[in-house]
């Protein structure tokens, strides 16, 4: 990774947290990402093979999720929900408002699901074609971005019952020894904790 892409993502935070003191946080972010996440959930269709994200989404996507975990959180629940699952413009709405009430209520209802109910089961071709965009985005990006994108992989796979789940999560941890998403992971699989749909089958 050349030292020119480090500082350009350097420069992408810097633009990152200028955006928000200047136009406020909610409307930064929704300028931010409305093309990254026009792309991100274009690719969840996962037509294959599947078709990388472009340097610039991988990039703003990198920066916004190491920078705002409530975007990550909505990668990840833009993975897991049940179909129909989240169009652009309600995942942008629930990356950008997260604390708005009836985000609130969504997110739980998803994360619930996802926990506790037998019947809700990973849509497979969506989660692999997430996984595929998350580690060829940590594949693009430098030591120091890598982090959040493997420890959503590494969620994705430990819920849709893979094997790459504990590999995912060491990288992350790897990248960045703070990031807890990776930990809870390693957690999970090291209590033998499954989602609702595999203790039932």
């Amino acid at each position: 990774m050349s030292d020119m892409h480090e500082d350009g993502m350097t420069k992408l935070v810097e633009n990152y947290r200028e955006g928000r003191r200047r136009w406020g946080v909610e409307d930064a972010d929704r300028r931010w990402l409305r093309q990254p996440l026009t792309d991100w959930t274009a690719g969840l269709k996962g037509q294959q093979p599947y078709p990388p994200l472009d340097s610039d989404t991988a990039d703003r996507l990198a920066v916004a999720i190491k920078e705002t975990l409530a975007i990550r959180d909505g990668l990840i629940l833009s993975i897991l929900a049940p179909e129909p699952g989240l169009h652009r413009d309600r995942l942008l709405d629930l990356c950008v408002r997260p604390n708005d009430p009836s985000n609130v209520t969504a997110l739980c209802s998803i994360l619930d699901a996802v926990f506790k109910d037998p019947a809700t089961r990973p849509d497979q071709p969506r989660c692999q074609a997430g996984l595929a965009m998350l580690e060829a985005m940590a594949d693009k990006v430098p030591p120091g971005f890598r982090s959040q994108p493997l420890a959503v992989a590494a969620y994705v796979d430990w819920w849709s019952g893979g094997s790459l789940a504990s590999g995912l999560a060491e990288g992350a941890l790897d990248d960045d020894r703070s990031c807890s998403l990776a930990a809870i992971v390693l957690a999970l699989i090291g209590r033998s904790i499954d989602p609702a749909w595999r203790q039932s089958g």
